[in-house]
């Protein structure tokens, strides 16, 4: 579970991943594309988004291991180092965490 001060200490490299990647912009196209679609399965859709923020993780790879390593408490040196899997486990469940992303929206308006 993440506490509020590390929410803080990511929300700026949580910004700049949104904006370097145009989460915005990939969000309302991703609306278009299932918009009238029945039965949606916003599991899929949310996979989608997280598998989008990997494959571009290049363009937000300082970001990306900041925000890891806060949320495990480790430096960010440990967390390159450490094994893929768990480094992506981490942060998806950052990007699906309710709460934590509520927090991260609000603050981001």
């Amino acid at each position: 579970m993440i506490n509020s001060e590390q929410a803080f200490d990511m929300l700026p490299d949580m910004v700049n991943i949104f904006e370097k990647l145009d989460i915005e912009n990939y969000r309302k196209e991703s609306l278009a594309k299932y918009q009238g679609e029945e039965n949606v399965d916003y599991k899929k859709v949310g996979l989608e988004v997280i598998f989008y923020i990997i494959k571009n993780s290049g363009k937000v790879k300082d970001e990306f291991f900041s925000v890891v390593s806060i949320a495990e408490g480790k430096e960010v040196e440990e967390i390159k180092k450490q094994s893929l899997a768990k480094t992506i486990t981490t942060f998806k469940e950052i990007l699906t965490d309710k709460e934590l992303m509520g927090f991260f929206k609000t603050a981001m308006q």
